[in-house]
């Protein structure tokens, strides 16, 4: 059951709507007001106490435990961020810290976490690099599968480094991530004789928008699509994870 034990609050105007966001992140406004907290805000004004509406005064929990309303799964210890809505959410790599999770929870419940804003971030990116010959993909399908980082986290890009320049036009192939047996959502790289000519070119996968977070016992592969396949080239596939 999640309980208050407050350290310090304080009490602020809110500068949005916020009757409806009991128990979510809060950040200070241009004009120190507290309104919602978006993904990767840090924790400024503290977790909403209170239902105030524009110009109300409430209070807000900065340090201390307090209750929060999860955005996702996280278990006892785990650090928290505020997600996009303004809820909390496992934090990985370099996400603003905004506390500890107390107890375990899922999507809507509401669990204490003890708040510490902005007192540390998680370690920073890691990244895998996998040597990809060009040659070698003929077909569709699993190109490298089951590697196991080790560690929980989330792929946050995926890019593709020239070193051998491909000279044969029209040739095709578009990579792609999958974490167990589901696909990314993003993070395609479509390599092509046009943007492999060149050494040290560097082709960006698409904006990774969601299917991307990995456990510590999870499988990462790497499959290919739409192949025409290459007559030579190199490069290095590079994923970066936090």
């Amino acid at each position: 059951m999640a309980i208050e034990d407050s350290g310090f609050s304080q009490s602020l105007e809110a500068g949005a709507d916020l009757s409806a966001k009991q128990f979510y992140a809060c950040k200070l406004d241009s004009n120190g007001r507290a309104v919602l907290c978006v993904a990767g805000d840090p924790l400024t004004a503290g977790v909403c106490l209170g239902t105030p509406v524009v110009g109300e005064a409430a209070s807000f929990g900065v340090v201390g435990l307090f209750p929060v309303i999860l955005g996702g799964t996280v278990a006892v210890g785990d650090k928290l961020t505020p997600n996009a809505s303004g809820s909390f959410v496992k934090a990985y790599g370099a996400d603003a810290v905004a506390g500890i999770a107390q107890e375990a929870g899922v999507s809507g419940n509401i669990i204490t976490a003890m708040i510490m804003p902005m007192v540390s971030k998680n370690m920073g990116n890691n990244t895998m690099e996998i040597p990809i010959t060009l040659a070698n993909i003929t077909a569709a399908g699993d190109q490298v599968t089951s590697m196991v980082p080790g560690f929980a986290g989330r792929i946050l890009k995926v890019f593709f480094v020239v070193l051998v320049p491909v000279t044969t036009t029209g040739k095709a192939a578009t990579l792609n991530l999958e974490i167990g047996t589901t696909d990314l959502t993003g993070g395609a790289v479509a390599l092509t004789s046009a943007n492999c000519a060149t050494k040290g070119a560097v082709v960006a996968g698409s904006a990774i928008t969601g299917a991307n977070v990995f456990s510590e016992t999870d499988q990462i592969s790497v499959e290919a699509s739409a192949v025409t396949a290459f007559a030579e080239g190199s490069g290095m596939l590079v994923i970066v994870m936090g």
